[in-house]
């Protein structure tokens, strides 16, 4: 019902012109990621009690992020940064047959590039989104922490969090960067 609702109301602003203030969203902003999952968990989680990225398509998000941006009074960065967020989300890079490279960051460097924090509570800091990370290692098995950090549908298809695309060497550096940090 409610989604009916919402539709109908956003058909409304659509025919009125409304979607010529879509923000436009450039494919080389990966940088917004990170950037797009703090502002999501900080912003729309007040009133949308985590909402993940799937439960609308690609063709939605627009129209939800233009109303957004009119009722929450998202200023245009913000809002491009939620829609890059929602869209990697919603599409995982394709799986890579070949082995990756590891990164030359460190873990810690890692959990700040992918925003880790946007969704999850890491050392007292960070969303609500994701399950907090405090006591992690009394709850899980390391590889079933660095399983979740490389394919985290696997444990859950429903999750939020998006498939980073990164090395098995990169998941065991940010496995133990959330040791020290616990």
């Amino acid at each position: 019902m409610m989604r009916a609702t919402f539709a109908i109301f956003m058909t409304g602003f659509v025919f009125g012109g409304v979607l010529s203030t879509i923000p436009a969203l450039a494919d080389d902003e990966p940088q917004n990621f990170a950037r797009g999952a703090s502002l999501y968990s900080g912003n729309c989680n007040r009133c949308h009690n985590a909402r993940g990225p799937a439960e609308y398509s690609d063709r939605e998000w627009p129209l939800i992020i233009t109303h957004m941006r009119m009722i929450a009074g998202l200023p245009g960065d913000q809002a491009r940064a939620i829609e890059a967020f929602l869209r990697a989300s919603n599409n995982p890079p394709a799986p890579v047959a070949r082995i990756r490279a590891p990164s030359r960051q460190s873990g810690e460097e890692m959990i700040q590039r992918f925003g880790c924090r946007g969704c999850h509570r890491i050392s007292g800091q960070g969303g609500s989104i994701g399950p907090s990370l405090a006591g992690i290692f009394d709850r899980r098995e390391e590889a079933w922490i660095r399983n979740q950090i490389l394919k985290p549908r696997a444990n859950n298809p429903r999750t939020v969090m998006p498939e980073l695309g990164i090395s098995d060497a990169d998941a065991r550096a940010i496995v133990e960067a959330l040791r020290r940090m616990n």
